[in-house]
């Protein structure tokens, strides 16, 4: 199977993958709408294993951005680095779904990559559920359709929000609680952005699959999935490399 570079601009990281869905090599930098491309290329050089043997095997690269200020400098900065030709997924650009909603363009291209990967990974339909900045749904069925979503505030926004807009209350560590019923506010915290969060997920996807009819597998990635598929109560599968996944999807239908 050829192998490529795959990234993945998110609001908080970038995720750069480097061969194919049956191995990747991934990194992951913080986000900065400000850094450079030159920036960028003393980033991968120093941190990206790619000897001169796995560059001769890369077939090209392919970058899905929600953050249009910095594009153009990761796409610079792979060019310089591998001399590979950049596919960027945005209007024009193959991905066998069919986007069945009021505005397409609208549709954000990680979540597109996301939907392309979920229904590789199940073949059927689908409903993956991103958990990074913000959480979001997206909801694909059996003829690969992309019929819509819901967007959230994540779960790192929601304490942040919490801790800023409060005199008394401190931030605490993300990780799952021994009880719902805290016995002080650090454990009260803790259970309501974890366990909370993983309870509004599964309502919503009760309401989804009751609404859209469908008998969807669910997929859930993101940072914090680990942290919050386990505690859900919907049998769900965690997919790390889900986005990166779905991009070689993308890459290998334009080429």
């Amino acid at each position: 199977m050829k192998k490529i570079i795959a990234i993945d601009v998110g609001n908080s990281e970038t995720t750069v993958g480097v061969g194919n869905s049956d191995n990747w090599q991934s990194y992951r930098y913080t986000t900065r709408k400000t850094i450079t491309s030159d920036e960028l290329l003393m980033m991968f050089r120093t941190t990206i294993d790619l000897s001169k043997a796995d560059d001769e095997l890369l077939h090209g690269a392919i970058v899905c951005s929600v953050v249009p200020q910095i594009t153009d400098s990761v796409v610079s900065a792979i060019n310089k680095f591998s001399s590979k030709e950049v596919l960027v997924v945005g209007p024009g650009v193959k991905t066998g779904l069919k986007v069945n909603i009021d505005n397409p363009k609208e549709l954000g291209p990680d979540r597109i990559a996301n939907s392309v990967g979920g229904y590789k990974k199940i073949n059927k339909e689908v409903i993956i559920v991103d958990l990074g900045t913000a959480t979001t749904f997206d909801v694909v069925n059996h003829n690969k359709e992309y019929l819509g979503g819901s967007i959230a505030p994540g779960i790192k926004i929601s304490l942040d929000a919490l801790i800023s807009r409060t005199s008394s209350l401190k931030s605490v560590e993300l990780k799952e609680p021994n009880k719902v019923i805290g016995k002080n506010t650090y454990e009260a915290i803790q259970s309501g952005l974890v366990l909370g969060h993983a309870s509004m997920i599964d309502s919503m996807l009760e309401k989804i699959v009751l609404e859209s009819e469908l008998s969807p597998g669910v997929v859930v990635t993101g940072g914090l999935g680990t942290l919050i598929q386990p505690v859900l109560n919907i049998n769900t599968s965690y997919e790390r490399n889900l986005t990166l996944d779905g991009l070689e999807e993308i890459y290998n239908l334009n080429n």
